[in-house]
């Protein structure tokens, strides 16, 4: 077998494999799942570290089916192969995943279809992945827990992503047709102009397919949900890893590979990502949840990470791929150390937490390091992508973006003072005295991808000159120098919104009579943000939830009163005519001769005026 389609079809067999084993036999699923993802991980590697490689096999007769491992695809497919079997491992011990069966399935077979996509250089090949995986989103969070909430959430993330697939499907024709090729490959040698309507019509497709499948605002509102009615382990593959590398892999190939961008769609584009970090780190900042909050953090990242790509300069392009590794290795961290409280501790609430760091030191360590990483403290790894994108930002002349994103840093770090101090410090409760460490399984993982941030860090010259860099070149972008340690203005900015943050941290537990779950609650409760945020609760800016609630209620009355309108128009109107017609004529009938002569001859005036006035 060719070596690019082993993370393909070795997951994807593996998965099929697992179907046959029964539900009760202990260690063999997770021993298969753990073996597949791993030697994938083996073979990811492998591709990684060779040149450039092409696959091209041909399906339904003369259509080409490509795979392409060049830089970019190639490191996409090394960190979805390293997630998948870090959370292979992890789910050992992890019983709040559901059944052990179907998790692993749906676990390997996006493995095996994120895979596909990202090797992916015909669109259509592409598409067929990308959709594959929106059946197994669904299948993963209505099999993660037995109860309508989960199955809810479930439908709710597969209609939204349906949709936007749905936008991506008429972007791929639209510029297939213009390009003549559906090879990304082919069309980077020529790029696509939005001089015309339809060019920009298709990129605005392309875009909104991307950053749905990223977690962007306004298509994000599935997640939060499906952190509280699925599990961890989902939490920390789908939303935290994959989709994220997937949608912002795929907008980078659109923004820069495929099309020749301007300046408003530039706009367009930050514009996004900054919306995208403020109103979710904003909800992010209230949660009283574990799971929740980094649900919305989630989110907020995403913004990142298209901002940098908007700049459309090399820097922040460099930024925004950066901060994509980055954040599916500290958010799939973080929601690891979330499944092993909850494993241990019973609850995710952070009123019922507190002084875990003694009982679990080991989840606690890895979860500091992760929260700094994601606050964008130096020297981890979060500091230096984000460098890169406020860098780019400033590039481009709107200084409005990086106050955006800088404000974004800092309600994110002091979301995590609060969500630290609420369940690793203080006072632990009286019924979790009794706590102890996670299994190793879950340790493990969780070890590893702190250590990655770790090593990420610290002048970041590893990622970037080893998978950002090639990437880069892949796509024809000047190489701009961003490795090393830079004591300049933005360094000191970041120690001002870090002092900034533990200042609001100590005001706000001060406010809450020093109880640290309240203590976002003077800025939850503030005039003005009260109101707001309670309209939020009530899933008020919810896209679905106004669709669902509002618009396909009335829509279903319309059309069920067009329906009954047909209906009389159609069956009971013609019946009731007919029948006063024939109750009309059979009043006629009733044998009288003079009757019917009086007939005979009005019939035969009204026929010689009506042949007198045409003539």
């Amino acid at each position: 077998m060719n070596l690019i389609l082993i993370p393909i079809v070795l997951p994807i067999a593996a998965a099929l494999a697992l179907l046959l084993i029964c539900e009760k036999t202990k260690y063999i699923k997770e021993l298969l799942a753990a073996g597949a993802a791993i030697v994938s991980l083996l073979a990811a590697a492998n591709i990684f570290l060779q040149p450039p490689a092409d696959l091209t096999l041909r399906w339904f007769g003369s259509a080409a089916f490509t795979l392409h491992a060049d830089n970019l695809s190639a490191f996409l497919l090394l960190a979805v192969s390293l997630f998948s079997a870090a959370i292979s491992v992890y789910s050992f011990s992890n019983p709040a995943k559901g059944p052990a069966k179907w998790f692993f399935f749906n676990l390997l077979m996006t493995q095996g279809f994120a895979a596909g996509a990202a090797l992916a250089d015909n669109m259509v090949a592409m598409l067929f992945f990308w959709e594959g995986l929106l059946v197994f989103l669904y299948t993963f969070i209505a099999l993660s827990q037995n109860n309508h909430a989960a199955r809810r959430t479930a439908m709710k993330a597969f209609l939204i992503n349906g949709v936007t697939d749905l936008c991506l499907l008429v972007g791929i024709t639209i510029t297939a047709y213009i390009a003549g090729t559906a090879s990304m490959s082919e069309i980077a040698r020529n790029k696509l102009t939005l001089e015309y309507g339809w060019a920009v019509f298709a990129y605005v497709l392309l875009m909104i397919g991307a950053v749905s499948k990223a977690g962007a605002f306004p298509f994000h509102t599935w997640i939060p949900d499906a952190a509280t009615d699925s599990s961890a382990t989902f939490m920390a593959y789908v939303p935290a890893a994959i989709d994220k590398l997937l949608g912002i892999y795929f907008l980078a190939r659109a923004s820069v590979y495929l099309f020749a961008l301007n300046q408003t769609m530039s706009l367009v584009l930050m514009t996004l990502g900054a919306v995208t970090i403020l109103v979710a780190v904003m909800m992010a900042f209230v949660q009283k949840d574990y799971k929740r909050l980094l649900s919305y953090h989630a989110v907020s990242q995403t913004g990142y990470m298209i901002l940098g790509i908007g700049t459309l300069n090399p820097i922040g392009i460099a930024g925004g791929l950066f901060h994509m590794i980055n954040h599916a290795t500290y958010k799939s961290c973080l929601f690891m150390t979330s499944g092993a409280v909850e494993r241990q501790a019973g609850t995710t609430d952070l009123s019922k937490l507190g002084g875990l760091f003694r009982a679990m030191p080991v989840t606690g360590l890895c979860f500091v390091i992760a929260a700094a990483a994601i606050s964008g403290i130096a020297p981890l790894n979060g500091f230096f992508s984000k460098e890169l994108v406020y860098k780019g930002a400033l590039d481009t002349g709107y200084t409005v973006f990086f106050i955006a994103a800088e404000i974004g840093s800092f309600l994110t770090l002091a979301s995590f003072l609060k969500l630290g101090h609420s369940v690793y410090f203080g006072d632990r409760p009286e019924n979790l005295k009794e706590t102890k460490e996670a299994p190793f399984s879950m340790l493990l993982p969780m070890l590893t991808l702190a250590g990655i941030c770790l090593a990420f860090g610290f002048g970041a010259e590893l990622p970037l000159n080893w998978l950002i860099v090639p990437s880069l070149a892949g796509m024809s972008i000047p190489n701009p120098t961003m490795s090393g340690f830079h004591l300049d203005k933005l360094y000191f900015v970041s120690v001002i919104v870090i002092l900034a943050a533990v200042i609001n941290h100590l005001i706000g537990l001060a406010a809450g009579g020093g109880k640290a779950d309240k203590a976002s609650d003077h800025i939850h409760y503030a005039p003005v943000l009260k109101e707001t945020y309670a309209l939020a609760e009530r899933r008020a800016f919810d896209i679905y939830e106004l669709g669902m609630d509002k618009a396909v209620p009335f829509v279903s009355r319309l059309l069920f009163k067009a329906d009954r309108f047909f209906d009389w128009a159609i069956d009971a109107l013609p019946s009731g005519v007919a029948g006063f017609l024939g109750g009309s004529v059979n009043r006629f009938h009733n044998g009288s001769y003079p009757l019917y002569m009086a007939l005979t001859l009005i019939g035969a005036v009204v026929y010689i005026l009506l042949a007198g006035g045409l003539k």
